[in-house]
């Protein structure tokens, strides 16, 4: 079995070991912090004892960095995968359907980045989708027995835009202010919705069901360092925001399928550090199904930042 094939399987085990726990109660009970100061739930802790027994039952030749455990080492690895076993924790203790299994594959060294990715799959636990994409390669998107390829939104209008934004451990008064411009313009002839998973949004992309998916928290935070101690309260004592692990496999799928996909600067995200969940990796993000639209969002975005200089 290939490698690529392995980290398929071992995505089927996590959702196997994970969905009847969909919507239970006992999903919900703390389980601590995870590595990078986010919040971790038993839900996390049972998909994250997954990925352990499934490289050491299978002797994968591959490190992992996942998001409660941070960098695992087996041996000499050559490989390294970079693990979100639940992208949507939330969502999947409430039963809901925006959360997925993420993993991407990159060489291992210290410096690996972004770019550096060369297969993700993003396997959704409650629907029966398989989105993978290698690098330089197509995106094949598995549901049942069917396969389709990607079918992106040709929208270029802000006021009918569907699109969502993150709003977990980031604070919630300061996000709306400068995202208000895009807000006001979109909710009633587009739609505009909170699911707290970067890469169920982006996959979303991918189906068509979206256009848009934006996180400008970490810009906030770069741009008026003033707001620092409102992101800790509000991620309970970490600044949360997007972390390597939540966009590894997602920005590789994504920018197969024709995306295009920034930080809220409009830079791109190659060089961002894929084992370090430090304060100075988080990102923010603007993903859209084309240039013109994602333009027409780094323009509102720059307006809604202005509208924060009196922070």
């Amino acid at each position: 079995m290939s490698l690529e094939n392995s980290l398929i399987e071992l995505a089927y085990s996590i959702r196997l070991a994970v969905r009847p726990m969909l919507g239970l109660e006992a999903s919900r009970r703390s389980a601590g912090k995870a590595s990078s100061g986010d919040e971790s739930f038993q839900i996390d802790r049972v998909a994250e004892q997954v990925v352990s027994d499934f490289i050491s039952k299978h002797k994968l030749p591959v490190a992992y960095y996942s998001e409660d455990r941070g960098l695992v080492e087996h041996g000499r690895s050559k490989y390294v995968l970079v693990i979100d076993p639940i992208d949507g924790t939330r969502p999947a203790m409430a039963g809901f359907e925006q959360c997925v299994v993420s993993i991407a594959l990159a060489p291992y060294r210290p410096n690996a980045c972004l770019d550096d990715v060369s297969f993700a799959c993003i396997l959704e636990l409650k629907q029966d989708r398989l989105i993978t994409a290698a690098k330089g390669g197509k995106v094949t998107i598995r549901e049942g027995r069917s396969t389709s390829t990607p079918c992106l939104s040709t929208n270029t209008d802000l006021r009918s835009m569907a699109w969502t934004y993150e709003i977990a451990g980031r604070p919630s008064e300061l996000v709306t202010r400068a995202l208000a411009p895009l807000i006001d313009l979109s909710s009633l002839c587009g739609g505009v919705f909170i699911v707290n998973s970067i890469a169920y949004s982006m996959t979303r992309l991918i189906t068509g069901q979206l256009s848009a998916c934006v996180d400008v928290g970490n810009r906030i935070v770069r741009d008026y360092p003033s707001t620092r101690d409102q992101f800790i309260k509000a991620g309970l004592g970490s600044v949360i925001g997007l972390f390597p692990y939540d966009i590894a496999g997602a920005v590789l799928v994504a920018e197969a399928a024709g995306c295009v996909v920034t930080d809220a600067y409009g830079k791109p995200l190659g060089g961002t550090p894929l084992l370090d969940t430090s304060e100075d990796s988080i990102q923010s993000c603007v993903a859209a199904s084309n240039p013109v639209l994602h333009g027409l969002i780094l323009e509102a975005i720059e307006a809604g930042m202005n509208a924060l200089s009196s922070v």
